[in-house]
């Protein structure tokens, strides 16, 4: 059996049990897009600034599922990755964290954020400790494991009521200059008319926005490169125009939406036997329903068989 139609370095993974080919590699199926690749070399040139008093800001904006924490998450996995490689030799004992990337609490809670910040840099958190000591203790930390750019995903969830929003730009300016790191900032639209409202820290940030992706010759490119990394045995047309037309209007470009997608549909191909994801197996699984159901779809979607 060929599987010409697979990118090499996946292709030993085609006669793996479902557990390892689908459940366990799908987190590592990354598809790197023009825009993603802007993204990083934006991040990279933070990695290289280090400390600093008046740290630059990266925002990172776009809509939900647009795989914004995705992008995030296979960064600093890389970023790690290169750092264990590497080898560097540390004149402290703590490990080399160059990054860290933290989700921000729902309730703008300041000792779970440093508890947070604490644990992602290697150090148990006191929950008996005193509040005034934890920004000192996390700054002293960075120094020890080398931290170069800290991430904070989901900065929406702490943009507070109206009568509370200076005070929470107030803290945002204040953990930047304690920090001492370039910062990137990830969240929805309303985060970055959030911070925009500040004028000094609008002079701090770039932005970024994370669009979906477009339904012309992207989104086919798109389809065309995952294809090559889901290992399945056969080959899945997911470029042609039915399938592009079935997946786009289902995900509406969004890239989280379209992977969770691809991945119910490639467990019903290897369930069924057919080795192969088509339009069939994609409408077929619950998570579609869902949301065919959501869009409030009267027809079907999917070319007739």
């Amino acid at each position: 059996m060929t599987l010409d139609h697979l990118h090499p370095d996946v292709r030993h993974l085609a006669s793996e049990p479902i557990k390892v080919r689908i459940y366990e590699f799908w987190p590592r199926i990354f598809v790197q897009t023009k825009t993603v690749e802007a993204i990083y070399r934006e991040m990279d040139r933070l990695v290289l600034r280090g400390d600093q008093a008046r740290s630059p800001i990266l925002l990172l904006w776009g809509d939900s599922n647009v795989g914004k924490t995705a992008l995030l998450e296979r960064y600093v996995r890389d970023k790690m990755e290169e750092a264990v490689q590497g080898g560097e030799v540390r004149a402290s004992l703590y490990p080399n964290i160059p990054v860290i990337m933290i989700s921000m609490p729902a309730d703008n809670n300041r000792t779970e954020f440093f508890e947070l910040m604490l644990t992602k840099l290697g150090r148990v958190f006191n929950p008996y400790g005193k509040n005034d000591a934890l920004s000192p203790v996390t700054r002293k930390l960075m120094e020890e494991v080398g931290l170069r750019l800290a991430i904070f995903d989901e900065i929406h969830n702490v943009i507070p009521a109206h009568d509370a929003k200076a005070e929470m730009l107030r803290q945002i300016k204040e953990l930047s200059n304690k920090i001492r790191r370039p910062m990137v900032l990830s969240g929805t639209r309303e985060a970055y008319e959030f911070i925009s409202a500040s004028i000094e820290l609008k002079e701090r940030f770039i932005d970024i926005e994370m669009p979906r992706l477009e339904r012309g010759d992207e989104f086919p490119t798109f389809l065309r490169t995952i294809a090559r990394l889901i290992p399945l045995k056969k080959p899945s047309p997911l470029s042609k125009s039915e399938m592009v037309d079935l997946l786009y209007n289902l995900s509406e470009g969004l890239t989280g939406r379209l992977s969770e997608l691809l991945y119910h549909a490639a467990i019903a191909a290897v369930e069924d036997g057919t080795e192969r994801i088509t339009a069939d197996n994609v409408i077929s699984t619950i998570y579609a329903k869902n949301i065919l159901r959501r869009l409030g779809a009267v027809r079907t979607l999917a070319p007739e068989p």
